[in-house]
């Protein structure tokens, strides 16, 4: 059974698994400047680590 999420993490959760994907995407399909590149990789460093937040907040982390 799924575990009840709050509604807004639950959203933003959603939110920031979904730009995740689209930049591991782009990061593996290339083809843009360094600059681009690497600011990309910052943006993934970022919602990564807001993701994890959540999900040790929420007691989901290992879980999937």
């Amino acid at each position: 059974m799924a575990q009840a999420l709050p509604l807004f993490d639950a959203m933003e959760l959603d939110k920031i698994r979904r730009e995740r994907l689209e930049l591991q995407r782009k990061l593996a399909r290339g083809g843009v400047d360094v600059r681009t590149r690497i600011h990309r990789e910052e943006q993934l460093r970022t919602l990564t680590a807001r993701q994890i937040e959540i999900e040790v907040r929420l007691g989901i982390v290992g879980k999937r």
